[in-house]
C-alpha cells in the first residue's frame, strides 16, 4: 500500500512513484497465468525497476549502449542479458565482446549486425549465442529470405544460432492477430528445421499484451491470457521466451502533480498542474480525450464540476485531460494519475521548457520509500556551454 500522502509531504510535486509490491504481484500473476513460458524484460519499459526484478524475470532485454551501461552498474547477472537493438555501434559491440565474456546472448537486425558479431567473436575468441530477428514489415529484423541466407552460410563455430526472435507491436488486444503470427512461426521454424537441417531451440516473441490506461477500457484479462497460453501452446519442443515490458511495468507506477493555479473563462475551467506532458505520456491518447485512472489528494465529497486539466508548458498542447468532471479543486490539491510504470516518464518531451525532471521514489513495504533520482536541471542540459 502506498503512502501518498507521505510521499507528498516527504518529495512534494512533480513526482514518479514505482510500488515494488505491486510490480513483484504483477510478476506472480503473469508468471500464474503463463506458466511454463520465460519472461524477458525489456527494460526500455522502466530502467529504475530493472533491479527489482532480477530475481523475478529470467532475462532482460537491453536494446541500447545506455541501457547497458544502467543495468551494468546494477550489477544485473550478464548472463540474464540478451543484447538486442536496430542499431548496434562498433565500439560498443566490441567492448562487450572484448570485455565481458559472460554476456552470452545477442539477437541480429541486420546482415551487417551478423558480419559485426562475426568478426568480433573471431577476432576475440568469444562463443556467444544468437537470435535472428525476423522483421514484421518494418526497419527491425531481418526478411525471411535473409534467414535463410544467414543460416545457410552460417560458418562460425563460436556463434550459435540460438533461434528466431519476433515482435510486431504493443498494445495488440487481436487474439486472432497474435494466433496467426504464432501460426506462421511456426510453419516458418518447421521450413526452416526440416529444408535446412537446422534446429531452432528457441522462439523468443513479443506478445504486446495490452495495458487499458483508461477509464471504461477495462477487460478480462484472466481470460485473455488464457487465450494466449493456448495459443502459445501450439509451439512444442521449443523453449518460448516471451518479451514483455508494458505489461510487467505499467501498473506499478503513479505520477503526482499538484494544482498551482485555476482560471476560468468562456470556454471552461483550466487547471495549471505543475506536471504536464513533459512527465506524463499515456499510450493512445488523443487530443486529451481520453480519461485515465486517477485519483485526488485530499478527497471531497460532494459537488462536482468539470475541468480541462493543463501542464506547465508554455504551448496549446499542454493538456494531461480535457472535460473531466470532478470533485471541486483548490490549489495544492494533488493528481495522482496511475498505471504510468512503463514509458511514461521517458517518453514526454522532457527537455522543452527547461523545466526540471521530476523526482523519481520507489515504494516498497518493509523497506519504506527511497529517493532514487532527485529533480534534474534540464536548464544545465539545454545551455551552451562553449559561449561561455
Amino acid at each position: 500500500m502506498v503512502d501518498y500522502e507521505k510521499i507528498i509531504k516527504e518529495y512534494g510535486t512533480p513526482t514518479y512513484v514505482y510500488d515494488i509490491d505491486t510490480l513483484l504481484e504483477r510478476i506472480s500473476y503473469l508468471r500464474s497465468k503463463l506458466a511454463g513460458y520465460d519472461l524477458v524484460y525489456a527494460v526500455k519499459a522502466n530502467t529504475f525497476i530493472a533491479k527489482s526484478l532480477e530475481e523475478n524475470v529470467d532475462r532482460y532485454e537491453i536494446c541500447s549502449p545506455g541501457e547497458f551501461d544502467i543495468c551494468n552498474k546494477l550489477k544485473i547477472n550478464h548472463q540474464k542479458m540478451v543484447i538486442s537493438g536496430v542499431y548496434k555501434d562498433r565500439p560498443t559491440i566490441e567492448n562487450m565482446i572484448k570485455n565481458y565474456d559472460d554476456i552470452l546472448k545477442y539477437t541480429i537486425e541486420s546482415v551487417s549486425q551478423y558480419e559485426l558479431l562475426d568478426e568480433l567473436t573471431r577476432k576475440y575468441n568469444r562463443k556467444i549465442n544468437i537470435l535472428i530477428r525476423l522483421t514484421s514489415g518494418n526497419q527491425f529484423g531481418v526478411t525471411e529470405s535473409e534467414v535463410e541466407e544467414l543460416i545457410k552460410n552460417h560458418q562460425n563455430p563460436l556463434m550459435t544460432i540460438d533461434g528466431i526472435e519476433y515482435f510486431s507491436g504493443t498494445q495488440k488486444h487481436s487474439l486472432v492477430r497474435i494466433e496467426k503470427e504464432i501460426d506462421h512461426l511456426i510453419e516458418f521454424v518447421s521450413h526452416i528445421e526440416n529444408d535446412l537441417k537446422v534446429e531452432i531451440k528457441e522462439i523468443e516473441y513479443g506478445p504486446g499484451l495490452p495495458v487499458f490506461y483508461y477509464v471504461g477500457d477495462e477487460f478480462d484479462e484472466d481470460a485473455f491470457l488464457a487465450e494466449i497460453k493456448r495459443i502459445l501452446d501450439k509451439i512444442t519442443k521449443k523453449k518460448v521466451s516471451l518479451e514483455i515490458g508494458r505489461s510487467i511495468a505499467a501498473s506499478c507506477g503513479s505520477y503526482l502533480t499538484k494544482v498551482v493555479d485555476m482560471k476560468t473563462n468562456k470556454y471552461g475551467n483550466y487547471v495549471i498542474l505543475d506536471g504536464g506532458i513533459n512527465h506524463l505520456v499515456y499510450y493512445g491518447q488523443t487530443m486529451a480525450m481520453k480519461i485515465p485512472h486517477y485519483e485526488i489528494l485530499p478527497k471531497r465529497v460532494g459537488q462536482e464540476d468539470t475541468y480541462n486539466l493543463c501542464g506547465s508548458l508554455c504551448t496549446i498542447n499542454d493538456f494531461l485531460v480535457k472535460n473531466i468532471t470532478t470533485q471541486l479543486l483548490q490549489k495544492e490539491d494533488v493528481f495522482i494519475f496511475k498505471n504510468v510504470g512503463a514509458y511514461s516518464s521517458t517518453e514526454g518531451i522532457s527537455l522543452f521548457l527547461s523545466r526540471d525532471l521530476p523526482k523519481v521514489v520507489l515504494n516498497h513495504t518493509g523497506g519504506g520509500t527511497k529517493l532514487v533520482r532527485d529533480n534534474i536541471k534540464t536548464s544545465e542540459l539545454n545551455f551552451p556551454n562553449n559561449l561561455i
